[in-house]
This record gives structure tokens, C-alpha cells and sequence, in this order.
């Protein structure tokens, strides 16, 4: 039976056909958010939340067993049979693993949205104060640029570290707003941990031959992101002035909402 609890509702009513969007490494579709007040009050949005995020399932460390349990949720919540996809940064990469699932059946996906997605590459996760490293900065929304505090604590620890101990360092330094306690840093670095090794496994194969639009942010590197050999009948877009983080803010998130309502429009 598909876990539906999977799908949580971003924007609801509207009579124009939903959008769903597949979380990032975090698991959490709070991303989509802003996007989904933007979209228009016709428009309903509904986003995926990872097993284990916020949830009492493990993480899941396969972004195609993701891609297989979405599809059979997608599926069995919204069985119309055509579908609007849309993922940024690894969920584009799941969006696109389920868009192949969803066509080869014979379902219609009439367009998929990458937004800043880039490919992986099959290699070994960096040290363990990396992967840290790189998941506070996410959780403080910021691209590349570590919040005030963690490069100064991130100095001290081991290429091994335990999270714990980290997370506790970074509670009482005050790095992350307090809500974010040692506790839940921790279950939720078992996620966007699971994802980061899914997303260093994985090769890309196969194709999807619908429509389909890619927006970049200016900041992000563009060789990292090419999918045209992938997506034969791919638009892309840049939003100036944005980094992977902010491009869902401010300006750019106004930007980035015009693009996806024009191609959803057409």
C-alpha cells in the first residue's frame, strides 16, 4: 500500500491540474512553499517529504527505490494518468527518474521542471566533517557560505567526527536558530545523509522525451547541470543575480514563479 502520508498539500483548490514537487537532499518539501503561493489560486501544489523526515520511517539511501515509491504514490493519490512535475536540486534528478517510470507505462507527463539540478557523479562521499560542514550550511538556507561561527568550530573537528558531539557544538554556539536543537539536527542529518550517498551511487541513464524546462540559478556552476542529452526537448532558463539558496527568495523566487507559470501556461 503506498505510504500517501508522503504527499503533503502545499496549496489546495483550484480547478487547473496540480503540480507536484519532490524535495531536495533536506527531505522536505517546505521549499516549495513560496512557489506554491506564487503559482496562483487556481493552481494546487502538492510536494513529496522523504521517509524519515519528520516521520518514524528509516531514510531511504536509493534515489531510484525514491523514484519507484513516489511514482506508485503519485499514481494511486492523482490516478488522471498526465502529470507536472517539478524538482530542485536532487529532486530534479528523482523528478526525472519518475517522469521515465510515469512514460514508459504509458502515463503522459506533460512537463517536468528542474530547477538548479545538478547530475551526480558516481564517487565516495567526502570525510564525515564535509558532509557536516555542507548540511548545517543547507539548513541555514545558504549556498556555499557558511552561516557566522561554523567555520571557526568546523576547524576543530576531525575528518571523523561524530555528528552528535558536532551537533551539540553547534546548538550552543548558537550557528542555527534555536529550534534547531542537537535532537533534531540529528535526525535529520540521518536524511539529508542518506540522500548525499544515494545521489554519489547513482549513474544516469535512459531518457524522457516530454517537455521540459530547466532554471538555473546565475551562481551555479552550468557544466555541473547539463541534461540536454537526457531531455531532448529541454528549455533552459538562468535567474540573474541567484545562488542554489537563494533563488527561492525575494527577486529571483518572483523570477523563478513567472518562468514556471509561462511553461505551465503553455
Amino acid at each position: 500500500m503506498p505510504d500517501l502520508e508522503r504527499l503533503v498539500p502545499l496549496r489546495t483548490g483550484g480547478h487547473l491540474p496540480p503540480v507536484f514537487c519532490v524535495h531536495a537532499v533536506s527531505g522536505s518539501a517546505y521549499a516549495y512553499a513560496g512557489l506554491a503561493r506564487l503559482l496562483g489560486d487556481d493552481r494546487p501544489v502538492h510536494g513529496f517529504e522523504a521517509p524519515g523526515f519528520d516521520n518514524d520511517r528509516t531514510p531511504v539511501g536509493s534515489l531510484t527505490a525514491l523514484a519507484d515509491e513516489y511514482t506508485d504514490i503519485l499514481r494511486a493519490a492523482h490516478p488522471d494518468g498526465t502529470y507536472l512535475l517539478l524538482g530542485w536540486s536532487l529532486g530534479g534528478l528523482v523528478a526525472f527518474e519518475m517522469a521515465k517510470r510515469l512514460t514508459q507505462a504509458g502515463d503522459v507527463v506533460d512537463l517536468l521542471v528542474l530547477v538548479d539540478a545538478g547530475l551526480p557523479r558516481v564517487m565516495d562521499l567526502p570525510p564525515e566533517r564535509d558532509i557536516l560542514v555542507r548540511f548545517v550550511r543547507d539548513m541555514a538556507g545558504t549556498s556555499g557560505e557558511s552561516p557566522a561561527g561554523l567555520d571557526e568550530l568546523a576547524a576543530t573537528w576531525a575528518p571523523d567526527v561524530a555528528p552528535g558531539a558536532v551537533f551539540e557544538e553547534v546548538e550552543r554556539a548558537g550557528v542555527l536558530p534555536e529550534e534547531f536543537d542537537s535532537h533534531l539536527l540529528g535526525e535529520q542529518y540521518a536524511v539529508f545523509r542518506a540522500h548525499l550517498k544515494a545521489f554519489y551511487s547513482i549513474e544516469v541513464t535512459g531518457s524522457h522525451p516530454g517537455p521540459a524546462v530547466h532554471v538555473l540559478a546565475e551562481a551555479s556552476p552550468a557544466q555541473d547541470m547539463r541534461w540536454q542529452r537526457f531531455l531532448p526537448d529541454l528549455v533552459e532558463h538562468t535567474v540573474p543575480h541567484s545562488t542554489h539558496h537563494s533563488i527561492w527568495t525575494g527577486d529571483s523566487l518572483l523570477e523563478l514563479s513567472r518562468l514556471v507559470r509561462e511553461h505551465l501556461g503553455h
